[in-house]
């Protein structure tokens, strides 16, 4: 079979790589891309050069002498939240800090009293939103800080009430004694996988696009004619498919490079610009050549799976205007294993991710999760790898017959019965 294919094949793929590579919109729109890869990698930099990551100022006022015990609590809490952005502290004129807040000199005053059934009432005076961070991190607080209050009004030694609220001793202990420990490095290693996913999708629907386009192109503007008379339909299949993908794929290794290169770049440009080294942890725990290797291998034959079915799909538009709608199913599958990806990412080692990592077309992104976040055993790896190559083969013998067909009929689009006897006949 792969004698039948080349040369032809490569010709095809080396003409339309240079055809798309060097056209000046592929060239400024990489650069423009790549731009704003490394723009968004060097964003948190940006953001505290400006001063938008600054805490957020909340002010708490006790207003009776019994509250202000009440309003120390909640400041230490405050204070003590990891992450929370939040920087709180006592102030003895509510009065003018409500000013501040109107005028945006301060985020938030807490006003902590005493309710005539003895509970304390807290009021959060903000111009956040319900759903604000600042808004559920005092909430969390006061909720603390009234249990302990009823607490000490029930009887309970004061000092018993830190112990009641110390946090719990918890953690998870894998069955499988060398799997990847689910806590530690958890944060870095969900990013990943997201990021994986995220990408993996991006390349299927956009650079699918461009191979069924590229085709519906030399079919409306007739140059199809030309070049079927030098190779076969399977050669012109394989050759689109190589080299549109293999153009998209540049485009987009450049750009992911450059943002690479924007998060490498952080710890430098935010001592230059701050006068202090930071940047994000790029250590994962299990990120090696090895997973990157398979990594890579998925995400090259999944792209090779679905861009061959684009091809076919844009063989039978009669126009580009009507390619959008004819690669529709390809777009909800798509879309259908990115939302599977999204729901895996929480259950990467339940059942049905499992069973669904060994379908061709979810494998490209279930795989991969199940590297990063879960539990996968090699085989698995080996067999969803070799079933991926059967579903490209498969594919290619598939779409090179509806591609046969779909590139000698102009003005016409075959329909599905049309495109089922292109399948069956033997060309």
């Amino acid at each position: 079979m792969i004698g039948g294919l080349f040369p032809n094949a490569w010709t095809v793929a080396v003409r339309e790589f240079r055809l798309r590579v060097r056209s000046r919109v592929f060239q400024v729109v990489t650069l423009i891309l790549a731009l704003i890869g490394v723009a968004l990698a060097l964003l948190p930099v940006g953001v505290s050069a400006l001063g938008f990551d600054q805490p957020s100022s909340v002010a708490v006022f006790g207003a009776e002498p019994d509250a202000k015990v009440a309003a120390d609590g909640l400041v230490a809490i405050l204070n003590g939240m990891e992450h929370s952005g939040l920087e709180a502290e006592i102030i003895a004129d509510a009065d003018a800090e409500r000013a501040a807040v109107e005028s945006g000199e301060r985020d938030g005053l807490v006003t902590v009293a005493r309710g005539a059934d003895g509970d304390l009432s807290f009021d959060l005076y903000t111009a956040d939103g319900p759903t604000s961070g600042l808004v559920f991190a005092v909430n969390t607080a006061a909720g603390q800080v009234a249990v302990a209050d009823r607490l000490e009004r029930a009887g309970v030694d004061p000092s018993q009430v830190g112990e009641i609220f110390a946090p719990t001793a918890f953690h998870v202990t894998p069955v499988d004694p060398n799997a990847i420990d689910p806590e530690e490095n958890f944060g870095p290693r969900y990013l990943l996988a997201t990021a994986l996913v995220i990408l993996m999708f991006m390349a299927v629907i956009t650079y699918g696009q461009w191979v069924a386009t590229s085709v519906a192109e030399e079919k409306a503007s007739r140059v199809m004619e030309l070049l079927i008379t030098a190779a076969t339909p399977r050669q012109l299949l394989l050759g689109k498919v190589m080299g549109a993908g293999g153009a998209g794929l540049t485009q987009y290794v450049v750009v992911v490079g450059a943002a690479l290169g924007g998060l490498v770049l952080q710890g430098p440009v935010a001592e230059l610009v701050l006068g202090e080294a930071s940047g994000p942890s790029l250590e994962v725990q299990g990120l090696n050549p090895g997973l990157l290797a398979v990594v890579g291998l998925f995400f090259i034959g999944g792209f090779g799976l679905y861009a061959t079915l684009y091809a076919a799909l844009g063989s039978t538009a009669s126009r580009q205007e009507e390619v959008q709608n004819i690669t529709g199913p390809m777009i909800l599958v798509g879309v259908a294993g990115y939302f599977a990806a999204f729901t895996a990412l929480n259950v990467p080692d339940a059942e049905w991710v499992r069973a669904l990592s060994f379908v061709p077309f979810f494998s490209p992104y279930l795989v991969p999760i199940r590297l990063v976040l879960g539990q996968i055993q090699p085989w698995e790896i080996g067999v969803a790898l070799i079933l991926l190559l059967v579903g490209v083969a498969v594919a290619l013998w598939v779409a090179a017959r509806i591609y046969s067909a779909g590139v000698l009929l102009y003005g016409q689009r075959p329909g599905v019965r049309a495109v089922w006897r292109a399948v069956r006949v033997n060309r």
